[in-house]
């Protein structure tokens, strides 16, 4: 059985041993679920802008796969730029400074037993996230739809678009929930959205929300990044969706 992984730095084992990481100790399950050997394959530090070029230099690694699994969103929705950018509607390519470059292609996962460790955000930087998020609220109430999230959310519908091809063997995780607030507020406005365009694409969708409770328990010094408990809980989580449960029956049969 062939897995593809794609998305982002969790995607990448980022501060957990390799052997830990969600899509390692997925891919564990599988293999002895299915008694058979699982490949997988990594490709982490994805962006949404990166989609379009990877589905060309990927193609046959795409076709390949028993499974696709998409972790898309998680930097697009993790503000570390400056806040008043938000409420900026104009396109990425008409300012000055482009954050992101369209057309890079992620380089393949390497396992590795390094460990980046996660450094504890001060307080001051958690008060300025709260009080920026409450400015977000009343933004949000007054106007509907702060700028950033408008084109966050045609950005993603033409990665799906670019990806229907494949739908049969997608599985659409949503971004993961955070203890950041700017994050995690950021995320809970396009949680909905992202679920309704992967169903109406007929992907699978496996809602982290669901599987992840936002607690210090799973997560590192940071807040942000998942700890080995937290990619454990995942990984089980994505052993029992539906569309698995039938594979490892398959397998039962045969």
């Amino acid at each position: 059985m062939n897995i593809l992984v794609i998305g982002g730095c969790h995607t990448g084992n980022y501060g957990v041993q390799a052997h830990l990481s969600f899509a390692r100790q997925w891919a564990n399950h599988l293999e002895i679920a299915t008694q058979e050997p699982v490949h997988l394959r990594c490709l982490s530090m994805v962006k949404l802008t990166h989609i379009d070029s990877l589905a060309t230099q990927y193609q046959a690694d795409l076709q390949a796969a028993d499974l696709i699994i998409f972790q898309l969103g998680h930097y697009e929705l993790s503000w570390r730029r400056p806040f008043l950018d938000l409420f900026d509607s104009r396109s990425e390519s008409d300012r000055k400074i482009t954050v992101y470059r369209a057309g890079t292609v992620p380089k393949p996962y390497q396992a590795t037993e390094k460990l980046y460790k996660a450094a504890e955000l001060p307080n001051r930087s958690r008060w300025q996230d709260m009080a920026k998020t409450t400015a977000l609220r009343v933004y949000n109430r007054l106007y509907r739809d702060v700028p950033y999230l408008h084109t966050f959310r045609h950005q993603l519908t033409d990665a799906f678009d670019r990806l229907a091809t494949f739908r049969d063997k997608i599985i659409v995780l949503t971004p993961f929930p955070t203890l950041n607030t700017l994050d995690q507020w950021l995320r809970s406005q396009c949680h909905a959205f992202i679920i309704d365009a992967a169903i109406q694409r007929s992907f699978t969708v496996a809602d982290t929300f669901d599987a992840i409770p936002c607690q210090p328990t799973f997560f590192q010094a940071d807040g942000v990044h998942l700890n080995s408990l937290g990619h454990m809980v995942l990984s089980l989580f994505l052993s029992e969706l539906p569309c698995v449960m039938e594979l490892r029956q398959e397998s039962t049969v045969a």
